[in-house]
């Protein structure tokens, strides 16, 4: 049952790990102020998507995934 849950959980993280580097990278490439606050805004706003994700992921494994246990219990 914890296949439903990673199957959003790992790219969302994966994600999450790439866009940091991706910041760091441009942060470090690129020193001038408002390329920095644009590159911040940017990952700040894809952290919040993702933090959406991880929330359904975890809504996924808190209600679906034991009343899908649930449901299989009864019938084996």
């Amino acid at each position: 049952m914890l296949l439903l849950q990673n199957i959003i959980f790992i790219p969302c993280i994966l994600a999450l790990s790439v866009s940091g580097m991706r910041l760091h990278n441009s942060i470090m490439a690129d020193k001038r102020k408002e390329n920095i606050k644009l590159e911040i805004l940017r990952h700040t706003v894809f952290s919040l998507l993702i933090l959406a994700g991880l929330i359904i992921s975890s809504i996924i494994e808190t209600y679906i995934s034991k009343n899908i246990f649930m449901f299989l219990i009864k019938y084996m």
